[in-house]
């Protein structure tokens, strides 16, 4: 806080302004000293006037033929002093507007002043909106962020299952490869057998020829024969349809399969895509 100037500093600028053989006023003693208020140097520099001595002139009379010798002498005294009473005015006058000046350009500051303030005060409500935006900004990318990890985190459980899904697929698939092939063995052996049957069927007919005498027992295992080769080439049959439909069934769930896991996969890459933006985002508004 700075302090108000003493009536001491006042009355030695204002003697020294006087020994310049000037008038001390209340500017060129606040120009003087360089600081202080034109209220507390009036105040000082009127004490200062009236502690200086007044020039009295020693009581005499005059001797009556030189009173009139002294007249115009005394009117010319008279009208000096009225001179310099009008001279004090004119300085009263003239310290006056100087204090009215002194005091618009205070007003002036003052009122600078609370401009400055108003605007700082309108710059701080502007920055605290802007940080509240912000942090509603900051709160909803968070969320987004909590969200898109939560989404992705779904998708990953259901990639996993899918993954599951397609690979118990492949082992039933592998599973029923498998059966096929013992049914497609089963089916050669089948027909192997049938063969062997029809080449038993052949000896014994020519077999037949020469013992006429077995001909009915023979024509009975060669007819029961067929009809064993006959069942037996129709469930090879019947199973070899049967393999190929699930074959068939087997590639379209696996088909069906891969491409519910690339969806997946390319929805978890979106949302890893999308988490990632969002981080960035956050970390850059953080900054």
């Amino acid at each position: 806080m700075r302090s108000g100037v003493t009536a001491e500093q006042v009355h030695a600028a204002a003697d020294a302004i006087a020994a310049e053989g000037q008038r001390p006023t209340i500017r060129s003693v606040r120009e003087r000293l360089g600081t202080g208020s034109p209220n507390t140097i009036q105040r000082h520099l009127a004490e200062w006037r009236e502690s200086r001595p007044e020039v009295k002139q020693a009581a005499y009379e005059l001797p009556a033929e030189l009173v009139n010798a002294f007249g115009k002498e005394l009117r010319r005294g008279a009208e000096a002093a009225t001179a310099e009473l009008r001279q004090e005015l004119s300085e009263a006058h003239t310290e006056t507007q100087e204090l009215a000046q002194i005091g618009e350009g205070l007003e002036q500051e003052r009122d600078d002043a609370v401009e400055r303030a108003e605007a700082t005060e309108a710059e701080r409500d502007r920055i605290a909106q802007e940080r509240d935006q912000l942090q509603h900004d900051l709160e909803r990318v968070q969320q987004e962020r909590d969200d898109a990890r939560q989404l992705a985190e779904s998708r990953g459980q259901e990639l996993a299952q899918a993954q599951n899904r397609i690979t118990t697929l492949t082992e039933q698939l592998d599973e029923a490869k498998a059966q096929a092939g013992e049914r497609q063995q089963r089916l050669e052996e089948s027909q192997r057998e049938a063969q062997q049957a029809a080449q038993n069927a052949a000896v014994a007919e020519s077999k037949a020829e020469a013992q006429a005498e077995k001909a009915g027992d023979l024509k009975e295992q060669v007819s029961e024969l067929k009809a064993e080769l006959s069942e037996a080439r129709k469930e090879a049959r019947e199973a070899r349809e049967q393999a190929a439909k699930d074959a068939e069934a087997w590639r379209e769930q696996v088909s069906l399969e891969h491409q519910r896991n690339a969806e997946l996969q390319s929805e978890r890459d979106s949302l890893a895509d999308q988490v990632t933006r969002l981080e960035t985002e956050r970390n850059t508004g953080a900054e």
